[in-house]
């Protein structure tokens, strides 16, 4: 596989499941809004897909908890998938019914886990809830990050959007978090808000790709003001698009060679010290 960007670089969002998680996911996708996934292998598949790829450095990887009491399970296999390949960051899921959160985190940064993915839309859950404020906490004092799926698409309910972000900005600007997609359909608010926010950064899984629906835009003037706060992200095993689709949606956006950089590789790699 040729990639449009030649140098090492760190995808910042990809999923992988266990496999019967992610079987039900797919049948989801295919059943309810007849999306089917252009990545056609297993989970496992799907993993050693990332591992494959020569000049993708790191890749972040995770799940999210659609249920309550199913998060100690998924740590335990997002820990495992550290010991399979160096290239592998996973993160840790948290659910905001799960019984004993504080314990939940701990056990995961005392895996190996650095952070959480909270997936607003999924969890039914706005961000500032408060029962997951024991959760930020813990997260503020292991130094972890969050990773949000906080924006209005590409599916949208009442518990995703800028408006209820800004009131978890708010109750927490300290806490480390990186919103998914760009922020989108509110991009806008969600790219103008880093430059306010020193701990606010965003991915750009999804953005700039058609799907059945709709499409993620976000302004690139915004993008290059910016370009420090931006990781890439390909959101593979991508649903509808090539891993190749999400690397040239962002290369073709008529970015510089500096600002290329910073996206595909820089930003991440001091962001994650790594």
């Amino acid at each position: 596989m040729e990639l449009s960007y030649k140098k090492n670089f760190i995808d910042f969002h990809t999923h992988i499941f266990p496999e019967k998680l992610y079987s039900a996911i797919k049948n989801w996708f295919a059943t309810n809004v007849r999306w089917d996934f252009y990545f056609k292998g297993s989970s496992e598949e799907a993993f050693n897909f990332l591992i494959s790829i020569p000049n993708l450095k790191y890749f972040l990887c995770f799940g999210y908890a659609h249920k309550p009491h199913i998060s100690r399970n998924l740590n335990i296999f997002y820990a495992s998938l550290k010991s399979k390949s160096e290239k592998a960051i996973p993160l840790a899921v948290i659910h905001q019914d799960d019984e004993d959160k504080s314990k939940i985190v701990e056990e995961a940064f005392n895996s190996g886990l650095s952070g959480f993915k909270i997936h607003c839309q999924v969890q039914r859950v706005r961000p500032d809830d408060e029962r997951f404020d024991i959760v930020y906490q813990k997260i503020m004092e292991r130094d972890g990050f969050i990773l949000f799926h906080a924006g209005l698409g590409p599916f949208t309910n009442e518990f995703v959007g800028f408006r209820h972000f800004n009131n978890f900005l708010k109750k927490y600007p300290r806490l480390k978090v990186v919103v998914a997609h760009l922020g989108a359909f509110e991009s806008e608010n969600f790219l103008k808000a880093s430059l306010d926010h020193e701990h606010l950064y965003l991915d750009t899984s999804y953005t700039f790709i058609a799907n059945p629906t709709n499409m993620l835009y976000a302004p690139l003037e915004l993008m290059i003001k910016a370009r420090d706060k931006i990781f890439f992200g390909s959101d593979f095993p991508g649903i509808c698009h090539s891993f190749e689709d999400a690397v040239s949606a962002i290369t073709n956006l008529g970015f510089s060679e500096e600002i290329l950089d910073k996206i595909f590789f820089l930003n991440a790699k001091k962001f994650l010290k790594l």
